[in-house]
């Protein structure tokens, strides 16, 4: 099955300047298994997810209609990319 994966602005510089990622994943996959192969595909999404390191102050979130993914941030910044 094909996923579209919709990348706001603010998270493009971690997905390789991508705005748009398709995916072609098991039909039995979930939400947290899309994104678990993005990060897997893009580590430097990583750096928006928060760790006992890093408190919560960048983020993104997800929401799914249909084959369609979007993450989006509320961040006003983006971190810095390694």
């Amino acid at each position: 099955m094909n996923i579209t994966v919709m990348i706001p602005r603010l998270l493009q510089a971690a997905c390789e300047g991508r705005a748009r990622i398709e995916l072609g994943v098991p039909p039995s996959s979930s939400v947290g298994d899309v994104v678990q192969t993005l990060m897997a595909l893009y580590p430097g999404l990583r750096a928006f997810v928060a760790n006992e390191k890093r408190p919560l102050r960048q983020h993104f979130g997800v929401a799914q209609q249909g084959r369609m993914l979007y993450l989006f941030t509320s961040t006003a910044s983006a971190p810095a990319i390694s």
